[in-house]
Parts: C-alpha cells; sequence; structure tokens
C-alpha cells in the first residue's frame, strides 16, 4: 500500500509539473525526457517491475534519438532479471551491447547477463559474459564483482582450479580492493573444498548388505540405521522361526515381505551417503559464498 501512495504521489507531481516542462509543437506536447524516466525509475525502485518496463519501452518509442536510450534498454534488462525472467533479460542487455557499443553500461549489462545465463544455466554463456569484463573492462567497478561471481559459477560445476585462478586474479588486479581481502579467505576455503571428506556410497552398500543398517550409520543417519536393523532382524528371525516349525509357507511370506526391506536399505544407504557428501558441499560452498558476500 505504502509503495502504490508513493509511485501515485510521485505520478501526480509528474503531471502537475509536466505542464511547465512539456514543449509545443505543431503536432502536440511532447513528454519530458527526464520525467518520463523518473516515473520508470521510481516503478523500478519500489519493484513494480513490469510496469516499470511498459515505462522503459513508452520511453523508447517517444525518444528513439535520445543519448539515453542505452540507460532505458539496460533498465528493461535489469528489471526483466529481478522478475526473474532470464531470457528477455539476457536479450535485452545483450541487443544494449550490439546497438550502444560505446555506452558506459556495457559493463554491467554484461555481468547482469553473465548472472541471468547461469540462472538458465548456460554456463558457456555465463563464462564468456563474465570473463569477458575484466578482460575487456578492468576498470570498470564490475570487474571485481564478474571474478567473484566467476568464481561460484566454476565452484557450482566442480571447476575448482578455475575459481582458484579466478580469486588469484582478482588479488593480482585488485590488491586494494575490499574483495581482494574475501578473495584471500576464499582461496582458504577453496582448499578445504579440494580435500573435502568423501564417503563412499559403494561402502555404505556393503556394509548395509553385510550387516542391515549399518550403512546407514556410516552416513550419520542412527534413526535410519536401527529402524533398518529392526525390520530386517525381525523379518529374518521370523523366517528362521517358520522354517524350524516347518511352516514353509508362512517362512516364504515372511522372506519375501523382509526382502525388500533388505535391498532397501542396502539402496537407502547408499543414497544417504550421496546426500550427506552433497550437504557437506553445500555447507561450505555456502561459507564460501557468505565470504564472499554475495548470494548466487
Amino acid at each position: 500500500m505504502k509503495s502504490s501512495l508513493h509511485v501515485l504521489a510521485l505520478l501526480t507531481i509528474f503531471f502537475c509539473t509536466s505542464l511547465e516542462s512539456l514543449s509545443a509543437s505543431e503536432n502536440g506536447i511532447l513528454l519530458s525526457e527526464n520525467m518520463l524516466l523518473k516515473v520508470a525509475d521510481a516503478f523500478m525502485e519500489e519493484s513494480e517491475f513490469y510496469r516499470a518496463i511498459t515505462e522503459y519501452k513508452k520511453f523508447l518509442i517517444l525518444f528513439p534519438e535520445s543519448d539515453q536510450g542505452d540507460y532505458a534498454v539496460l533498465k528493461i534488462g535489469l528489471a526483466y532479471y529481478h522478475g526473474e525472467e532470464y531470457e528477455a533479460s539476457v536479450r535485452n542487455l545483450e541487443n544494449l551491447r550490439e546497438k550502444y557499443q560505446e555506452s558506459r553500461y556495457i559493463p554491467e549489462s554484461m555481468y547482469f547477463a553473465g548472472l541471468g545465463y547461469w540462472k538458465l544455466k548456460k554456463y558457456e554463456n555465463a563464462k564468456t559474459s563474465l570473463d569477458g569484463i575484466s578482460k575487456s573492462y578492468p576498470d570498470s567497478i564490475y570487474a571485481p564483482k564478474a571474478l567473484i561471481a566467476s568464481t561460484m559459477l566454476d565452484l557450482d560445476q566442480d571447476h575448482l582450479d578455475n575459481s582458484m585462478q579466478d580469486m588469484e586474479k582478482l588479488i593480482h588486479a585488485y590488491p586494494d580492493h575490499p574483495a581482494s581481502i574475501q578473495a584471500r579467505e576464499t582461496i582458504v576455503l577453496l582448499d578445504q573444498y579440494r580435500n573435502l571428506p568423501i564417503k563412499s556410497e559403494i561402502l555404505a552398500g556393503v556394509m548395509s548388505a553385510i550387516v542391515p543398517g549399518s550403512g546407514y550409520v556410516y552416513a550419520e543417519h542412527y534413526g535410519d540405521g536401527i529402524t533398518a536393523f529392526l525390520i530386517n532382524a525381525l523379518a529374518v528371525a521370523g523366517t528362521i522361526t517358520a522354517v524350524g516349525n516347518e511352516n514353509y509357507a508362512v517362512a516364504a511370506i515372511v522372506g519375501g515381505i523382509g526382502l525388500p526391506f533388505y535391498f532397501g536399505n542396502i539402496y537407502g544407504s547408499a543414497n544417504a551417503v550421496k546426500k550427506w557428501n552433497l550437504a557437506a558441499r553445500n555447507e561450505l560452498r555456502n561459507r564460501i559464498s557468505v565470504t564472499l558476500n554475495h548470494d548466487f
């Protein structure tokens, strides 16, 4: 409600003050470029992304020759990005680079295009866009940011050597940048990530095949391990008792019921180890992300 009132107030001011800032022509009244952009920016600041896009597109239609056209295109791309329309975002940000080759907004457009490609899982495109900033625009504020994003992108794909190189490049190229301190801490964490202890899924399965539930214990799923052991122990005990009483039909039924639990215990323990490994990696990845003060 507060957001809507803020934008409504701005629009009211716009229409009132525009009477003074508008210029007349033979064809009617021409809107002021700056006032129209202010309205679009206000929608953007209030996270009214699609309404902002409409205003920026209106600006491009009304002022096709404006020297602020690159700004409007950038903002459209950013609005789509924040609205999680990544295909449209990348398309507009790439369009800025093609149409306005001398624009001062190109590094920013490349940075968010890289993040957009990352969201779309187009990793090669993302890497190319992010790496291009430090190569072509090393003095841009987005160059160290791009190296940080590239580090996390490489980490997501288990390209640890590339992640290390990105951090070393950041330290070398921007020694006085606050991110260089974070980069040094990140290199230590990346070393830990490389040497992260990994549990064996095969070993967990073998353990549970020999002693049901032991693979779960290996994966530190103690409750599941105890449950698997008791269920399989009861099935075995029931089958042996039925055979001892020469009640083979009951033995077959109990054994048949217990068999899926036995194989499920093997598969489940291997899967538990897989989840343990993933959780350990994610926990360290999150620490790296926090250290770099970014959330990708």
